[in-house]
């Protein structure tokens, strides 16, 4: 059956080009304009506080700006079986909501209800696949001086890297609009250009190369799945939940110290715990699970914006591994050896054995867990742009029953916190997993790694 071509119905076309690897991946998972990858709940949320007195008609026009400057809040994915593509459309003004927040005492409660504004906009966000632009933005004001904004845009085009460039692109446009001083826009290309880039590249030799890795790498082995509290229904739409949690600076102090002893990141170590709690809940030694990473290894499209994330299989074999710290060692290698022959997901997958889907495939009791550390293009050095400074709402400790979705599955994801802890959360289908569930696996993941970091050279926990 073919699926019948959507395209927006107003303004112009630019002629179509072929999809990115990511767009591939993410056409795979498509249900339609209601449901899934393509539904309006595909979202990725980004929350920052403003000082300053804004001008509602420039903050705007910054924001139209921003969509005139990045190409991918203004595409379409065409959805044709035979033919898939995608077409650049004119700029068009942003959807802006400004509301008025209650006052609060002092600044840790304004702290507070900006968090909670960040969560409400996510709970009633809603923007399908096939709206232009695809980006909103909701301004919530305490007062003239003080405010929050959540940038809105859909997961097809855009990740949490690029909702910071964005973030920085609007202060910029906003601080030019008003007359004020401000730094230049970085040079930056568009994700068109990336696409192309991408396209040239799955046929170089070094592609090759990686293409024979993976396939060695990976034969025999099959994505390992944790079992869900009940059969699963993909026949009724996903209602996906946050449990959000913090790791206190005595543990995350541990980690880091345990991470530079073994010239290791905190990353490698939480990865190698999060290994050893998969083989403690599954019994299995050969694990194949994924990471995300930011798929920026070339510099030229740091400034992208565009959906350039990427899954990536790791396989660590924790037979016979005698201690954590070897634990560490191993789960490092892995992690190193898979950055050097990153490849887009879609093209890993082409080039595997067709067992590894196995497990995910059958779909019916058990999801794959992707696992993440949240990364952010760097900072601009000056702490504010023009007449306004910002400050990324990256602490999100507030739980939520009803968040926006992701393709399919479960996704631990951690922030290293500049106060000295870890932010994390494990985002899940609520229809697959009770809340309960996922707070002991988060308990039993703690408790594993502060028993891994005290004595990281003696037996592995059992």
């Amino acid at each position: 059956m073919t699926i019948e071509q959507q395209r927006p119905s107003t303004g112009e076309a630019s002629a179509s080009r072929p999809l990115s690897a990511n767009e591939e991946f993410l056409y795979a998972f498509d249900r339609g304009d209601d449901l899934g990858v393509f539904g309006p709940r595909g979202l990725v949320l980004g929350g920052w506080r403003l000082h300053g007195q804004l001008d509602l008609s420039s903050v705007q026009l910054a924001l139209n700006d921003v969509v005139a400057r990045h190409e991918a809040l203004r595409t379409a994915i065409i959805r044709d079986e035979d033919a898939p593509c995608a077409c650049v459309y004119p700029p068009g003004p942003v959807d802006l909501t400004v509301v008025d927040l209650p006052s609060a005492p002092g600044q840790a409660d304004r702290e507070h209800r900006a968090h909670e504004f960040i969560e409400e906009v996510d709970q009633a966000g809603r923007l399908g696949a096939t709206q232009r632009p695809l980006l909103q933005a909701r301004l919530g004001r305490f007062d003239d001086e003080d405010a929050v904004l959540v940038l809105v845009t859909h997961h097809t085009v855009s990740d949490g890297w690029s909702m910071n460039v964005l973030m920085r692109d609007f202060v910029i446009c906003y601080a030019t609009r008003r007359g004020l001083p401000a730094p230049e826009l970085p040079a930056m290309r568009q994700y068109g250009e990336y696409v192309a880039w991408q396209q040239k590249a799955r046929q170089s030799e070094s592609t090759a190369v990686a293409h024979e890795y993976w396939k060695t790498k990976l034969a025999g082995g099959t994505f390992l799945t944790l079992p869900t509290d009940r059969p699963r229904r993909l026949d009724v739409p996903p209602v996906y939940s946050a449990y959000r949690f913090l790791f206190d600076q005595e543990l995350t102090r541990a980690v880091t110290a345990l991470a530079k002893s073994l010239h290791s990141s905190p990353f490698m170590v939480l990865y190698a715990c999060f290994n050893l709690f998969l083989h403690r809940r599954t019994g299995v030694s050969d694990i194949v699970s994924p990471i995300l990473t930011s798929g920026r290894g070339e510099p030229e499209f740091e400034q992208t914006v565009g959906a350039l994330f990427n899954f990536l299989p790791i396989r660590t074999d924790l037979s016979g591994c005698a201690d954590f710290a070897g634990l560490v060692h191993r789960t490092r290698a892995a992690l190193l050896e898979a950055y050097s022959y990153e490849l887009p997901f879609n093209d890993v997958i082409a080039q595997s054995d067709p067992e590894l889907m196995r497990g995910p495939a059958s779909n019916v009791d058990s999801v794959i867990t992707g696992f993440q550390i949240s990364q952010f293009p760097p900072e601009l050095e000056t702490e504010g742009i023009g007449d306004i400074r910002y400050t990324g709402l990256r602490r999100r400790l507030i739980s939520s029953d009803d968040i926006s979705e992701i393709p399919d599955g479960n996704l631990w994801d951690f922030y290293l916190d500049p106060a000295g802890d870890v932010v994390g959360h494990v985002r899940f289908n609520s229809r697959d997993f009770d809340r309960q569930t996922i707070i002991g696996m988060v308990d039993e993941y703690r408790e594993l790694l502060r028993a891994s970091l005290r004595s990281p050279r003696s037996a592995l926990p059992r």
